[in-house]
């Protein structure tokens, strides 16, 4: 069917993980790409206290939105769980764990993620969530209790943040992986590790694109990021609609197109400004790689969006 036509042709060793009932990785357009949306972080409306207490009814709501969106358009959704404090892991996780999604455990404090990593043990779910995650700077209290949770995925932060200026060149992230990274997840019990290349604002996404094309090409692991963390401004409130769709999809669809498995998009709700743009961008690729006598996943955006397109094409003659 033809000789090499895309850029990925020569990635050869490319890692495809289970975790739970859902695989992340490959080449793009293999596997649908996970969409990620963070719940319970400090200023989520959800969140009524730094306790942990929540309004249930509509966290429940805005999840099971999300949930039904990705599978409309046969791609798969999860969470990131930010938790404010030791005492809401409690409170949130076993809430959390009622959903057969992925779930990434995530704090801006390691002794909460530490914490929380046990916990999910204790709950005997260890075996379906992403530990997020390993810094190069965590310290060693937070790898042994990531060790003893006995989580076998985690992401890995591609940055350095005691010296940003350096670690957001795409080279220096791949050193940074090699030397440091990856040598404290094996220490830490891992077996699964997925790359997060760090974005710090706007346009270091292109850096941040760039790491994972390279994370990809080099090693095989299975790649993405989080543009929310850039791109939170980016609401109805200060722009257009039409912009907001455009800023969120196309970004989302230009990380995809650099090999990013998943994307941590922001607040759960924002699924929507991305997922058919996504879906478009994954059908597409999906069909370049079934042209070229590659297997895809039996399920795909392919026979969703692509087929509707496809459709509406052939009546519109």
């Amino acid at each position: 069917m033809g000789g090499k036509t895309t850029m990925y042709d020569e990635w050869t060793k490319q890692l495809e993980y289970r975790i739970g009932k859902y695989i992340i990785g490959g080449k793009p357009g293999k596997n649908p790409v996970w969409l990620i949306g963070s719940i319970f972080y400090l200023g989520d409306k959800l969140l009524l206290s730094e306790k942990g207490d929540f309004d249930k009814e509509k966290a429940k709501a805005k999840i099971e939105e999300a949930i039904s969106i990705a599978e409309n358009y046969s791609l798969v959704f999860g969470l990131d769980v930010v938790f404010p404090s030791i005492e809401s892991i409690d409170k949130i996780l076993p809430f959390i764990s009622e959903y057969d999604i992925p779930i990434f455990l995530d704090s801006p404090d390691p002794v909460i993620r530490a914490k929380s990593y046990l916990a999910a043990k204790e709950l005997g779910i260890n075996d379906r969530v992403i530990a997020n995650g390993i810094f190069i700077d965590s310290p060693e209290e937070e790898i042994n209790a990531l060790r003893d949770s006995g989580i076998k995925t985690s992401v890995i932060m591609a940055f350095d943040p005691r010296n940003p200026l350096k670690s957001i060149s795409p080279l220096e992230r791949l050193r940074l992986l090699e030397t440091t990274l990856l040598s404290l997840a094996r220490k830490s019990g891992v077996e699964q590790v997925i790359v997060d290349a760090i974005v710090i604002d706007p346009a270091s996404i292109a850096f941040s694109a760039e790491t994972i094309f390279e994370a990809k090409k080099r090693f095989g692991y299975p790649s993405g990021c989080a543009p929310a963390n850039a791109l939170g401004p980016v609401s109805k409130s200060k722009t257009s609609i039409g912009e907001m769709y455009g800023v969120h999809g196309g970004v989302a669809v230009y990380l995809r197109i650099h090999g990013a498995d998943y994307i941590m998009y922001g607040p759960v709700s924002r699924i929507k400004y991305i997922a058919p743009a996504i879906a478009m961008a994954d059908s597409l690729l999906g069909y370049s790689l079934r042209r070229k006598g590659e297997r895809i996943s039996s399920i795909h955006p392919i026979k969703k969006i692509l087929r509707k397109v496809q459709k509406l094409f052939a009546t519109s003659k």
